[in-house]
């Protein structure tokens, strides 16, 4: 039997931090959850997953050096980007590093 996929989610927004690692544990991922820049930094630097979701906006994460980081460990890890703020910059920065996917919040689970 195959392994569970593991995702990280690093987002300051408790509520959605909290709310979408219940969810995506009911659907049977492994998850781990980081509430800034740093600690994110540091389950990546330990650990490997298979997708990371990220907040744009959030302490530890100026002009998406979090998500360089996470590249840097894994070059071929899927990276979510999820913003309450979205801008053409931060579109165009998530472009250019690849990410699969740049989610408004609030946003529909389904997504």
């Amino acid at each position: 039997m195959a392994d569970q996929a593991s995702i990280l989610i690093a987002d300051d927004e408790e509520s959605f931090l909290q709310s979408t690692g219940e969810l995506l544990r009911l659907e049977g991922y492994e998850v781990d959850l980081a509430s800034d820049g740093q600690e994110a930094a540091c389950l990546l630097d330990g650990q490997v997953y298979d997708l990371f979701i990220c907040d744009i906006r959030m302490p530890g994460n100026h002009d998406l050096e979090l998500v360089r980081h996470a590249q840097t460990q894994n070059a071929i890890l899927p990276v979510i980007l999820v913003t309450g703020y979205p801008s053409m910059p931060t579109a165009m920065q998530a472009m250019q590093l690849s990410v699969i996917a740049y989610l408004v919040k609030p946003m529909d689970f389904d997504e």
